[in-house]
């Protein structure tokens, strides 16, 4: 069975957080120039021996999301996130943004037009689409559902309905398989909205 880009562009992320793991946080600032501060935050984390169980978590959510094919990206595991700073003040949106493969444009609509979720506009576009539904990646809010560049990174994309199931089970058999607390994200790795 071929990925789908959804799992292709998660392979994507697991091996950016896998190569930080070897990394000297200087190699890792020097190597990740768009997102410096939080790369050399994750480096030294694992430096640390912090991060000693992350990997085995997402090599368990890589083959999930390979088994179900998504068409966009999941949410990484909240408890990765959290662990790795994902939802740290301390970093910039566009840092934390740069880092996961975010399009400029929508890092820019959600940091300076303050768009915390999907909005009216978003539902808007939806209704003149013609679809009948769309899917993000939780957490990432898309300047506009049309946005190629995101299409493109397989982090937001037209679905049918019967599609949703899919998602809906791919979260079910995630949040079994790796437990965590935190309380927002139990069964939440897509943002899904239908007409």
């Amino acid at each position: 069975m071929s990925s789908s880009t959804g799992a292709l562009s998660f392979s994507e992320l697991v091996r950016k957080i896998s190569a930080l793991s070897v990394m000297s946080p200087e190699e890792a600032e020097s190597r990740f120039p768009r997102s410096p501060k939080f790369a050399r935050h994750v480096a030294q984390l694992f430096l640390e021996d912090r991060l000693f169980d992350i990997l085995p978590r997402l090599e368990i959510q890589l083959q999930i999301v390979r088994h179900f094919s998504p068409p966009v990206r999941p949410a990484l595991d909240p408890y990765t996130s959290t662990q790795i700073g994902i939802f740290s003040k301390r970093f910039n949106d566009y840092e934390i943004g740069e880092f996961l493969g975010y399009p400029e444009c929508c890092m820019r609509s959600f940091a300076e037009n303050i768009r915390y979720g999907i909005d009216e506009e978003h539902i808007r576009e939806l209704k003149g689409s013609g679809m009948k539904a769309f899917v993000t990646t939780a957490g990432f809010i898309p300047c506009s559902i049309f946005c190629k560049e995101a299409q493109s990174r397989a982090l937001v994309s037209f679905i049918k309905p019967d599609e949703i199931e899919n998602l809906r089970a791919m979260e079910k058999e995630t949040a079994l398989q790796l437990p965590h607390f935190h309380p927002e994200y139990r069964e939440h790795y897509f943002e899904v909205r239908s007409l």
